[in-house]
């Protein structure tokens, strides 16, 4: 039941298919991107069933999406964005979507939404990848 929910995630969140690729090579490569973000959202519902304490240890099955599903991941981090203003400052999305807020709290980073410079903005990815790692 855990590959067909895999398959069930890439097929209908993140839209696997149809695959509008032709040659073997492309067809190959888009179901690799497919699988590294179903990768990717699985790290993130693991910090966030962790996060709010919903694995235990003497639970031996919980399913990821109690903490938060695929397409919610998908949608918070797709309304997520950062405009360049001027004088190296950047202007980020007005309010924080709280299915966002849960994910960078889940993995302990803490966020600002003030107008940062690009160095705060890789301060924030360099936060973001320590945490995930």
């Amino acid at each position: 039941s855990r590959i067909e929910d895999a398959f069930r995630v890439i097929k209908s969140d993140l839209e696997g298919r149809p695959v509008y690729v032709r040659t073997r090579e492309h067809i190959n490569a888009h179901f690799l991107i497919c699988f590294i973000a179903l990768t990717m959202i699985r790290v993130i519902q693991y910090h966030v069933l962790q996060f709010q304490e919903k694995i235990l240890a003497e639970k031996k099955e919980c399913h990821w999406s109690y903490g938060i599903t695929a397409v919610r991941i998908k949608n918070a981090l797709a309304k997520f964005c950062v405009d360049p203003l001027s004088f190296g400052y950047y202007r980020t999305t007005d309010t924080l979507d709280p299915d966002l807020d849960l994910i960078f709290k889940s993995i302990g980073v803490d966020i600002d939404l003030r107008i940062p410079t690009l160095h705060d903005l890789l301060q924030l990815k360099y936060s973001i990848d320590k945490a995930v790692l």
